[in-house]
């Protein structure tokens, strides 16, 4: 299994403490039925989002995060060493999500939660993208901030 990696790309973020959340996060994988195979974060600035935005969805506009997907059709599930399927009942998924610590600090002081809950979130929803879950209808908004919040209060405690 590889691990979940976090890169600060052009900024810091003092209020996570790295350990704790890889462990959080890497138990909301479980609970999604899934197994990192290499997820990386990165935390950034408004202006660094804005600009992987445009380049690579042609949108211009600031967001909070961005997800893209390496997880191969053909992932289903690991491969053992004698070319067979392994009995593992997770499905690897990888990928990049893309944070801006900026949106992250804004969100939390509108929404009155603190940082690391409003990151915590974030981070969720990012992974639920990899997991597969959706938000271009309300539906499908809807079902993934069900999910987010489940996750958050089953897998991250409130320190």
């Amino acid at each position: 299994m590889k691990e979940i990696t976090f890169i600060e790309q052009d900024c810091r973020v003092g209020f996570m403490r790295r350990n704790d959340t890889r462990a959080c996060l890497l138990k909301v994988l479980k609970r999604l039925g899934c197994v990192s195979s290499g997820i990386t974060y990165i935390f950034c600035s408004d202006e660094y989002l804005l600009k992987v935005n445009r380049e690579y969805l042609n949108h211009d506009t600031f967001t909070d995060v961005i997800t893209f997907d390496y997880t191969l059709p053909g992932d289903a599930f690991p491969i053992s060493a004698t070319g067979g399927k392994t009995a593992s009942k997770y499905r690897p998924v990888s990928g990049d999500i893309y944070i801006s610590v900026e949106r992250i600090k804004e969100n939390a002081r509108k929404f009155e939660v603190r940082n690391i809950d409003e990151l915590n979130r974030v981070m969720i929803h990012g992974l639920l993208h990899l997991a597969g879950y959706k938000d271009k209808s309300p539906k499908e908004e809807k079902a993934i901030h069900e999910k987010e919040d489940e996750m958050l209060a089953t897998c991250f405690s409130k320190k």
